[in-house]
């Protein structure tokens, strides 16, 4: 009984935390944030619904904005870019985990958005994840060199649209050596956020890992990727973009510690219109859950 006593005394508590990503759009000073008080309420519900304990954020502009949502019960981490559409994380302050975050730049190919490299500890628990926002508008188009430069350029939405597909590509190699340092290090990640890129098209297409996102990350061994995402539907607004772009993503030591079955998206109550898709974001926040 004693020596039963002294090992659960001494056994390290296993602990459930609720890992978000919410692209909120334009929640900023931007003239296309056109929200009132009415829809900061509105996004509040949501948020206190949502109840996560970490959340990568997107489009939102500084922590002074992203209260307006969340409240005072987080401690929030932004990047410094000179862009309302900036990338942070928010973290509970009642889960008690020492947090040391910084920009990670490398993924700003020129005129795209930094991601947020951000380490959660306590005692000998300890997560590494970083939140990002990918160029958006190249969410299945080949990434190779030559399909990229084959893309053609006559019209403003392909000149922009080939753009995209160049900025993506470039995003590709600072992605990948952040998750391979990770991987080295042994250490369970998540790399989560919007990625503007359809992982369950990029496997239907069987692309080769010069062309698509998912098999340029997705590796072997310590880099063997997951997502619950790339193998489910999207509901929010009816399902009117059934492919996720937001994506969370595991590495093997990471889930392990998955709960099963706990990814979830946060579907909103209200039928789709354009007005609130724009008041309360056309992203619905996806969420998983792990135990550390």
């Amino acid at each position: 009984m004693a020596i039963s006593t002294l090992f659960h005394a001494g056994a390290v508590q296993a602990e459930e935390l609720k890992f978000a990503s919410w692209n909120i759009a334009w929640l900023g000073s931007h003239e296309y944030n056109e929200r009132k008080d009415k829809d900061y309420r509105q996004l509040a519900h949501y948020a206190k619904k949502l109840d996560a304990d970490v959340i990568a954020l997107q489009e939102v502009e500084d922590e002074n904005w992203a209260r307006k949502v969340f409240g005072d019960d987080y401690d929030y981490y932004f990047s410094t870019k000179d862009w309302v559409q900036r990338v942070g994380v928010a973290v509970r302050k009642s889960t008690g985990y020492a947090v040391k975050a910084k920009e990670y730049k490398a993924l700003d190919v020129g005129r795209v958005r930094n991601g947020m490299d951000v380490t959660l500890s306590k005692g000998d628990k300890k997560i590494q994840l970083l939140a990002v926002h990918l160029k958006s508008g190249c969410f299945d188009s080949p990434l190779d060199e030559k399909s990229v430069s084959a893309m053609p350029s006559t019209s403003e939405k392909e000149a922009r649209r080939k753009e995209a597909c160049e900025k993506l590509s470039k995003q590709i190699s600072p992605l990948e050596n952040w998750i391979d340092q990770r991987a080295a290090e042994q250490v369970p990640f998540i790399v989560l956020g919007d990625f503007n890129r359809r992982f369950s098209r990029d496997i239907a297409l069987n692309y080769p890992e010069n062309k698509g996102l998912w098999q340029a990350l997705d590796d072997e061994g310590a880099e063997d990727l997951w997502t619950p995402t790339a193998t489910a539907d999207s509901a929010c607004w009816g399902g009117y973009y059934k492919d996720y772009i937001d994506h969370i993503v595991f590495n093997p030591e990471a889930k392990k510690r998955y709960v099963k079955g706990s990814f979830d998206q946060l579907v909103f109550d209200e039928k789709y219109s354009r007005e609130l898709s724009q008041t309360l974001s056309d992203h619905c926040p996806v969420s998983v859950k792990i135990n550390l």
